[in-house]
Parts: structure tokens; C-alpha cells; sequence
């Protein structure tokens, strides 16, 4: 995650500079998700098939491979956006074979009851080094160049790679009985696909995750130019904007296990990530200093990193293992099938009207849409009942638990 961030912060720098263009920093954005949208459902079933440390190695080495291949690139033959864009997909494409791997196995690492404390601690400690990371990305393309923040992260997802060749875990896969043929890839994907349907609390978190992510993405995307055209500031205010919000995470995150909030996740989930992330964005439109926008950030990250821990700890109890890899995929494309409109978008956006307008729409779209997903009751209810972690999860998570 330090590696990420290092080389998120030096990637979308270079494309700024060498093109000017906020269409093509949202191009670099929607190459990763379109990749993530196409094979989100295809991770996601892998992962309930196979052996989830593998499938984690594999993605790590995958990604840092095609880094390795923009670093060959710029240093040999200079800027070349289409290559960026291809890696760039490689790495959306296996991050959603990672991530549903990484979120399934949490709870086979530790007791139920302190599944929100390791998903707040996992998470804090990911904000945290995305903190050291964007900082050192803004320093880096300052001192040395962005390139070498791009290197960095082909190393570390090597060294991550490496690391897991030492995770211990006992495979969880259910295996068919004896005689009975495994069913196939589309069935347990239709299976999927159905049982979030009929679970309707999660199905109602997913859509509203697609609104949501949205507005979250028409200001993440642009707040380089946010941070250079209306603060007037350098790399560095940009990297600070960016370590702040990562260091309201780490607080955010950290907050589940203390209050119980799996208890009403549904709740945890919309009001934080829905009008309350909606009115910090509109201070951002309306009060563009660089005081307020890192406060602002910062808000934005302790409400992101409650909402989503709390939403990961209800599924990793609710949802039964042999199921997860198929709905953290499932989730991850219905929750990031808008994202690309919301980066293409922003760019038309800020070209028709201005920067501020689009952030000022942005955050009107946030708190609207998280007013309206507090009317439904299947997503209110949901949480672990009575706040005491289930036990076993072999009849948690069927259709319709809230």
C-alpha cells in the first residue's frame, strides 16, 4: 500500500504535466476500473475456487511486472500514455483478484469477536503507510523525479509477494462430496449473483456504494488540479491533501471495533458515507483554502475508513466463506460500475462549466443520494445481531439475514 500510494502520486503527476489534459488523468483512473469492472466477477468466483494465498502471490507478481515495464518505458523511451493506461489496467485487473482474496481470508486468521479490531488495525496500518507514501511521492518528484516512485512500487509488491509466501492457513474452500462433480464457473457465479439478490440489506449497500463512489471519485480525481489551479499550491500541498485524508482513515478505521458499530453497519455505513461525506465535499467547493481542504480531506478520510470497516467486518460475518470471494467481487463491480462516468464525467464537467462548479455538483449529488438510501429498511437494519460476533458462519448470511 506505501508502494501504491507512492506511485499513484507520481503516476497521475506525470500524465498532469507532460499533457495539462483532466481528461487524461481520468483516462489513467478508468483504465484501472474498467479493467476492475470486466474481471471483478471473474476474480470473485477464482477466489471461492482456488486457494486464496496463490491467487494473492499471483496478483502481486502480475502487478509487479507491468510496473516494472512502465519504469522500462519512460527510462528508455519517455512518455507514453498508452502503455500507462495498459498497465494501469493490469493492475485494476488484478487487484480485484487480490482484494476478495485478502478480505475472505481475515476471518479465518482470527476469533470472530475480533474480526473489527483486525479489520480496523489492517486498515489503520494501510492508511498509515499510505500517509508515509503519498508524502514520499510528492518529495520524490520534487528531489528525484516521479519515475523512481513508480519503481518503488514494483518492489514492493514483489517484497509483498514474498511475504505471503509465508501466510499459514488452512484451506477453507468447500469441497464437493464424493462422486460429485464441482459445479461450474457460471453456475457458482449465477449462485452469486442470487444470493445477493435476495440478501437485500447487502444489495441495497452495493447500489448506494455506486452513487456514492461516484461523487467520491469526481473529487479524488481532479484534486490534483484542485490542489494547483484553486489552492495555487505545488506537489507537495498535493501529497499533503492526500496524506491527510489517508490519516483520517487510520482514525476512522480503528473507530468500529471501540463503538460496536457492526451492530448497525447499515447505519455506519449511509449516514457517515452518504450527507455526512456530502457536506465536507461542499465545503470544498465553497471554501477552496488549503486550511480547510485539509481538514476537509481529513474529515472525508475518518468518515470513509468507519463507513468501509464497518461494512467489511458485517460481511466477513454475515456472508458464508464459501461465498465471499463471489460477493466482495460481485460488490466491487456493482459498487465501482459508475466510477469511469463519474472520471469522464468530472473531465467534461470542469471543461463546460469550471473546477468549482464540478466539486460543488459533486457534493449536492453525495448528500442527495445519502438521503435517499436512509428510506430503505432492509440496509438500516443491517448489522450483526445484537452486536455479539456469530460463532460460525454456516447459517449466517442467507438470503434476507439483515
Amino acid at each position: 500500500m506505501a508502494g501504491s500510494a507512492i506511485s499513484s502520486v507520481c503516476l497521475i503527476w506525470i500524465v498532469a504535466v507532460e499533457t495539462g489534459s483532466a481528461l487524461d488523468v481520468a483516462l489513467l483512473g478508468t483504465a484501472n476500473l474498467v479493467a476492475a469492472i470486466l474481471f471483478s466477477t471473474l476474480g470473485g468466483t477464482l477466489v471461492d475456487r482456488y486457494n486464496r494465498r496463490r491467487l494473492m502471490i499471483l496478483s502481486d507478481v502480475a502487478r509487479a511486472a507491468a510496473l516494472a515495464a512502465v519504469v522500462a518505458v519512460l527510462a528508455t523511451r519517455g512518455f507514453d500514455l498508452p502503455i500507462l493506461l495498459f498497465a494501469e489496467a493490469v493492475i485494476g485487473a488484478f487487484t480485484v483478484l487480490f482484494n476478495p482474496a485478502e478480505q475472505a481470508l481475515i476471518p479465518s486468521l482470527v476469533a470472530p469477536g475480533t474480526v473489527a479490531d483486525a479489520n480496523g488495525l489492517v486498515r489503520s496500518s494501510r492508511s498509515t503507510l499510505q500517509f508515509v507514501g503519498v508524502s514520499i511521492g510528492g518529495v520524490l518528484i520534487v528531489v528525484a523525479g516521479p519515475v523512481w516512485g513508480i519503481a518503488a512500487n514494483a518492489v514492493t509488491f514483489a517484497l509483498s509477494a514474498s511475504l505471503l509466501t509465508g501466510l499459514k492457513i488452512a484451506e477453507l474452500l468447500a469441497a464437493p462430496g464424493a462422486g460429485t462433480p464441482r459445479a461450474s464457473y457460471f453456475a457458482e457465479l449465477r449462485a452469486g449473483f442470487a444470493w445477493l439478490w435476495e440478501a437485500q440489506g447487502f444489495f441495497q449497500l452495493t447500489m448506494s456504494a455506486l452513487f456514492f463512489n461516484f461523487a467520491a471519485t469526481v473529487v479524488g480525481t481532479f484534486l490534483v488540479f484542485y490542489a494547483t489551479e484553486l489552492l495555487h499550491g505545488s506537489a507537495l500541498v498535493y501529497a499533503g491533501l492526500l496524506a491527510a485524508e489517508v490519516a483520517g482513515t487510520a482514525i476512522g478505521s480503528l473507530m468500529v471495533g471501540r463503538t460496536g458499530a457492526v451492530r448497525y453497519a447499515g447505519r455506519a455505513w449511509t449516514i457517515p458515507y452518504g450527507i455526512l461525506s456530502g457536506g465536507v465535499a461542499l465545503s470544498l467547493a465553497l471554501v477552496p483554502s488549503t486550511p480547510v481542504a485539509i481538514a476537509a480531506l481529513f474529515a472525508l478520510g475518518v468518515l470513509g475508513g468507519f463507513a468501509g470497516t464497518a461494512w467489511l467486518t458485517a460481511a466477513q460475518l454475515l456472508v458464508p466463506s464459501t461465498m465471499q470471494g463471489r460477493y466482495f467481487g460481485i460488490d466491487a463491480l456493482g459498487s465501482t460500475a459508475i466510477i469511469p462516468a463519474g472520471q469522464i464525467g468530472g473531465a467534461f464537467l470542469i471543461a463546460a462549466f469550471s473546477l468549482r462548479t464540478t466539486y460543488l455538483i459533486a457534493a449536492i449529488v453525495w448528500i442527495v443520494m445519502g438521503a435517499i438510501f436512509l428510506a430503505p429498511r432492509a440496509l438500516w437494519r443491517l448489522g450483526v445481531p445484537g452486536g455479539t460476533p456469530l460463532t460460525s458462519r454456516s447459517g449466517a448470511g442467507e438470503a434476507g439475514t439483515p
